[in-house]
């Protein structure tokens, strides 16, 4: 009957609007960037990473952290220990006008007892201020450069998040604050370049090169000056290996091209060199790692990418193990003391 059809036609219309709107939530969602990454400030450089699935690894059985230092101190006053209790990590950079420091704002989320840090905090800090009924910790630090000091700034945002900056004014972390009570878009970075992350990326960076930023050196007078006036992001996934890329954004077609054909000259230089010094070469996974370095173009776009297996993982881990931390056994009497012990 028309009745009946016009019933299933109605059902099957509700059903695809359904469907409709719950696959383009899901799709905003997975194209938003993580919460606490759009809380930071501007920046020419944008990190995060999810720590997450590194728990279930329970990295402090297998390398277990030595407690020492400061750390060690932070630790038996707070109770926090980051290989188990940070979720989340985002970060925002940028280089002082001169061009001579780094300034940069962080967000910590994860699991913490907010009297014991806060106790710890009001123990090393020079004063306090309150902004907006959150406390902001000043704290003394020494800068990379002789004779130049740094403020770092902290405040327990909520039972989760902590917001630190070094940076001259307390404007940005007063800015982190006030983010944490809307929902922010972040920094232009970010809003620009996020599109580009692949949506299973447990780690990710984006960040803006200008024209005239100090390169690094590498060898045989290599740098990466060819990366001037680019934007790069890099991914970090794991699907059983982890898989890194790298997308260098440039001006143009033709500049893609010239940083390939830069890589591919340092890849060749690197891989002749690796062979002929015999430079951990007898390592399959080592070299399996390397060559699985491509640098390719598309567009404008310079793609480098490189996998590195669940038996290299491990055997890094394995490396990165600190000593035992078990006090060394006393040294045995040397000849002379033993020949003294028997007079």
């Amino acid at each position: 009957p028309p009745m009946v059809k016009h019933r299933k036609l109605l059902i099957s219309v509700v059903l695809v609007a359904v469907l409709s709107a719950i696959a383009a939530f899901l799709w905003l969602l997975a194209s938003r960037a993580p919460a606490v990454v759009r809380l930071l400030p501007e920046g020419d450089v944008i990190i995060y990473a999810n720590l997450k699935p590194v728990h279930l690894w329970d990295l402090n059985k297998t390398s277990p952290v030595k407690l020492e230092g400061d750390y060690r101190d932070f630790v038996e006053q707070t109770g926090i220990r980051y290989e188990h209790d940070l979720d989340e990590v985002a970060v925002s950079r940028r280089d002082t006008p001169d061009g001579q420091d780094t300034e940069s704002s962080e967000v910590f989320v994860g699991q913490f007892d907010q009297q014991r840090l806060r106790n710890y905090l009001e123990k090393i800090s020079a004063g306090h201020v309150t902004y907006h009924d959150h406390v902001i910790y000043s704290i003394p630090s020494k800068g990379p450069i002789p004779h130049q000091s740094h403020t770092v700034r902290v405040s327990i945002l909520d039972p989760k998040r902590i917001a630190v900056t070094n940076m001259e004014s307390s404007a940005p972390i007063q800015g982190i604050i006030d983010a944490s009570y809307r929902r922010p878009a972040g920094p232009s970075l970010l809003r620009e370049y996020y599109r580009r992350v692949p949506v299973t990326a447990l780690g990710w960076m984006i960040a803006r090169i200008p024209a005239g930023a100090r390169a690094p050196q590498l060898l045989n007078g290599w740098s990466f000056d060819f990366l001037e006036n680019t934007v790069t992001v890099a991914s970090l996934r794991y699907q059983g290996d982890v898989r890194l890329q790298a997308d260098v954004i440039t001006a143009s077609d033709e500049d893609a091209a010239r940083i390939v054909d830069q890589a591919n000259s340092f890849l060749l230089i690197s891989r002749s060199i690796a062979q002929s010094v015999g430079a951990r070469g007898a390592d399959p996974d080592v070299k399996a790692a390397f060559d699985s370095i491509r640098a390719q173009q598309n567009k404008n776009v310079a793609v480098f990418t490189a996998t590195v297996s669940q038996r290299m993982l491990k055997k890094l881990v394995s490396e990165a193990r600190p000593e035992s931390t078990a006090p060394a056994p006393s040294p045995s009497p040397s000849a002379n003391q033993r020949k003294r012990h028997r007079r």
